[in-house]
């Protein structure tokens, strides 16, 4: 993450990888205690798609100001300023829903992999499934939360800095 950069893909990837591993240990270890896996009900997808839908909504709506924006000559369809705050708080938002989608993405991919190898049982096998919809739902919202911050960025020269420096690649509204 860079000042320019905001959250890679990439960064999302490893919290994803780190988070699949720490979650492993601490899972096996929480068995070898005597303790069961926690479950996994149905309803956890639904906090986490109310959440991809928040943050594409608030993304689209800087989106289209932004754009807007670069296009002033037409007064049709004009969307409702974003203020700086609200712009830099979806853009804050869209990063802790990519970071935080990808450490659920361990989370859940801990919880089904560790029912692998007790599959052929159909309450086991029931388990790793919802815990497996469950990290490919918080997979989409790490992607949700990266598209949202792509579309919080200005192209070059649209920053709205009244400095002479020319810019510096891409920026973020704000």
């Amino acid at each position: 993450m860079g000042d320019q950069g905001g959250v890679r893909a990439s960064a999302v990837a490893l919290v994803a990888l780190a988070s699949t591993i720490v979650c492993l240990l601490l899972l096996r270890g929480w068995r070898a205690l005597g303790n069961g896996l926690p479950d996994v009900p149905w309803i956890a997808v639904g906090p986490l798609v109310l959440l991809i839908v928040l943050v594409l909504i608030s993304g689209w709506q800087v989106r289209r100001y932004a754009r807007y924006r670069r296009r002033e000559g037409t007064s049709v369809g004009a969307p409702s300023p974003v203020s700086p705050q609200r712009a830099r708080g979806t853009l804050v938002g869209a990063q802790a829903a990519a970071l935080g989608g990808g450490a659920l993405v361990g989370w859940y991919l801990a919880i089904a992999l560790l029912q692998v190898p007790n599959a052929d049982v159909a309450s086991v096998r029931a388990m790793a499934i919802r815990a497996t919809v469950c990290a490919a739902v918080a997979l989409l919202l790490a992607l949700a939360g990266l598209l949202a911050q792509h579309w919080c960025r200005l192209p070059p020269g649209e920053n709205g800095d009244d400095d002479n420096e020319p810019p510096r690649g891409v920026s973020y509204v704000s």
